[in-house]
């Protein structure tokens, strides 16, 4: 069974509401990326997109079930006040048989041109066309790596604790500076909605790339990075983090 490394804080994030949590903005092509549990869905389309069973055109498709609730801004069509957890996913024809494939599972997708819903035939709030899908991460798959070191990293992030983050970062970088328990625990722990973890990839035995999401005042961050992992004396420590996305 997957483990998600997301599921601790899920009690948190699901009782967001949309004047507590940032919006994605669409008009700025977020989001970018999504993770939640995929299914096949058959709907109903004209003349009266209500029934297939009763003549309704029936119109394939698929919805991913999100973790936590979202909402969205920056168009005629979306409304920052209605948070929703299902997002009606259109695969590519690169992507068509990699989503058959992942139905009814939990995966993680990135996506471009997400549109809120503006037609009898967009049948969630928000419509995103999917680029790549991958299956959610095992967190098992990070034992006996330095992946357990910035799980543990992100996890003090996530409460805010700068102190506790600093633990995991090479010493000579927590006296001063991006790394210091000060200005760790200054601009996580002001977030308006916390950093979370989404995946940890390893590239080799001392680099990793990560995925998270945070919120920021009005500002969502679907964010990446490459992080440099350094062993001393038989534990690992973070050496350097280098955001590839600008957040």
């Amino acid at each position: 069974m997957k483990i998600m490394i997301w599921l601790w804080t899920a009690s948190l994030l699901f009782g967001a509401s949309a004047a507590q949590a940032a919006c994605y903005d669409v008009s700025k092509k977020e989001p970018s990326s999504l993770i939640g549990h995929l299914t096949h869905r058959i709907f109903a389309g004209p003349p009266n997109f209500e029934d297939v069973q009763k003549g309704d055109t029936p119109e394939p498709g698929y919805v991913l079930k999100l973790d936590r609730p979202i909402c969205i801004e920056g168009d005629e069509f979306a409304d920052p006040n209605k948070m929703f957890d299902e997002v009606q996913l259109v695969p590519t024809e690169s992507t068509a048989k990699e989503m058959a494939k992942f139905r009814n599972s939990d995966v993680y997708v990135d996506v471009t041109d997400p549109m809120p819903a503006m037609t009898g035939h967009h049948h969630r709030p928000l419509l995103a066309w999917v680029k790549t899908v991958s299956s959610a991460r095992d967190i098992t798959a990070s034992y006996g790596t330095a992946a357990t070191t910035i799980e543990a990293f992100y996890a003090a992030l996530h409460s805010g604790d700068g102190r506790l983050a600093s633990s995991f970062v090479v010493p000579e970088k927590t006296h001063k500076g991006a790394f210091s328990p000060k200005a760790l625990t200054s601009f996580y722990g002001s977030l308006s909605e916390p950093i979370t973890l989404i995946d940890v990839s390893r590239v080799s035995d001392s680099r990793f790339s990560v995925r998270y999401h945070f919120s920021y005042g009005k500002r969502a961050c679907d964010g990446s990075a490459t992080v440099t992992t350094i062993n001393r004396g038989g534990r690992d420590y973070i050496q350097t983090i280098h955001a590839e996305n600008g957040c």
